[in-house]
This record gives structure tokens, sequence and C-alpha cells, in this order.
């Protein structure tokens, strides 16, 4: 996927799928960031925004 097909993608669940993780979570665990800390939560976005996508 072309860099400005990534950034239609606008739902976090549907960038971190396209990134090729099962789910949102999954993504934040990855990163060692949970899903229960809202600054995780929007570091992760920022991660997600830094690779192209719309979130």
């Amino acid at each position: 996927m072309s860099s400005s097909d990534k950034s239609q993608i606008k739902g976090t669940t549907a960038a971190a799928k396209d990134a090729g993780f099962d789910s949102f979570p999954a993504f934040l665990l990855s990163y060692g960031l949970r899903i229960s800390n809202h600054d995780d939560v929007e570091e992760d976005k920022a991660i997600l925004r830094a690779m192209g996508y719309g979130v």
C-alpha cells in the first residue's frame, strides 16, 4: 500500500490491522504500551501517524 493510501485510513483498528496486527490493543502491546493508559494510546496514535496513517 502506498503512503497516500495509508493516509486514507482514519481508524486506529483499521490502521493496526493494515500494519499487520490483529487489533489496536495488539499494536499497543507490541510497543510496550497499555490500552488503559490515555498517554500510551496517544503515543501509539502518533506512531501510526508517523507510519503515514491518518489517525
